[in-house]
């Protein structure tokens, strides 16, 4: 204990503040040492000495109000923006789908070679009043059966991107449903189209005929599933091309892949020496008129 002075004891001896002076606080410990505080922005003389203890809460109160005065200078500064465009191809389940359609490619690896030398012959334009090209059992194993499927979602997958970019839904139902309904579509045409074939040959006694052009329709749909793999994986995770160009090239294959269905179909009939007549009967009834339809009704949507 010093004479006069308590250690024990914080003295405040506050400097009036001029103009254009520094502003500090000395702090009187004892005659020995004082302790003197920078105080330029002049908080502790603003501070009611009744307050001392709620001095860190109005610190952070005030370097709050000056972080919002800054901020809001800075906003002065900015233009209005657009918001991000949502992504319309945003749909969790669509990669589970692909996946599974890869997963069966990579399971029939086996028979996929000899899957694809077919698919080769098929775009050659090859193969052509071969034996094989007649064996209609070979399509129904389970490698043939899951290659298929995998085909059939492939062109339904790119079936719903091509809606959803349109906005083409002829139903108020969930994304999944209607690809749902777009896949069993496809199932249906395709099987339709098997029994068409199967019957028109028994009619008119060319059941080799239309065997061997039924082989043609099991490798112009897996030609196109393949591809339709490739675009949709395009359209969903890269940006390399725009959706527009992605699209029209999927319309561009198809129906390159549809011509060359209709050449394998003329040239099987005449090698097989097969009526004119019967040909384009056939082509007018079953190729062309479903097609004119099916290009109407979306045409229509569009």
């Amino acid at each position: 204990m010093i004479k006069g002075f308590d250690i024990n004891v914080v003295y405040f001896q506050p400097v009036n503040k001029t103009e254009n002076a520094d502003t500090t606080l000395t702090c009187i410990r004892n005659r020995i040492a004082d302790v003197t505080f920078s105080d330029s922005s002049g908080i502790l003389f603003q501070i009611d000495g009744t307050h001392l203890q709620d001095f860190p809460y109005l610190f952070t109160e005030i370097n709050r109000k000056k972080s919002e005065e800054i901020r809001t200078d800075l906003v002065k500064h900015l233009r209005s923006g657009n918001d991000l465009p949502s992504d319309p191809f945003h749909n969790d389940w669509v990669l589970p789908v692909m996946l599974f359609s890869v997963f069966i490619y990579g399971t029939i690896k086996g028979e996929s070679a000899k899957i694809f030398r077919a698919i080769l012959k098929f775009i050659s334009l090859r193969g052509i009043n071969e034996t094989t090209s007649r064996d209609i059992g070979s399509f129904f194993q389970w490698q043939s059966t899951l290659f298929n499927l995998a085909s059939f979602i492939n062109i339904s997958l790119f079936g719903f991107i091509t809606s959803v970019w349109y906005d083409i839904f002829p139903f108020d139902i969930s994304s999944v449903v209607y690809w749902l309904f777009l896949f069993l579509i496809i199932i249906s045409a395709f099987t339709l189209r098997h029994f068409i074939c199967t019957v028109t040959g028994n009619i008119s006694g060319e059941k080799e005929v239309f065997r061997e052009y039924l082989s043609g329709i099991y490798q112009a749909y897996r030609l196109a599933g393949l591809f339709m793999l490739i675009l949709t994986t395009l359209i969903l995770y890269t940006s390399i091309m725009p959706v527009n160009t992605l699209i029209y090239i999927g319309f561009s294959l198809v129906a390159l892949i549809y011509f060359i269905r209709v050449i394998h179909l003329f040239l099987i009939f005449i090698n097989r020496h097969v009526s004119i007549f019967y040909l384009i009967l056939y082509l007018c009834a079953l190729e062309i008129l479903p097609v004119v339809i099916l290009v109407k009704y979306v045409t229509g949507l569009v």
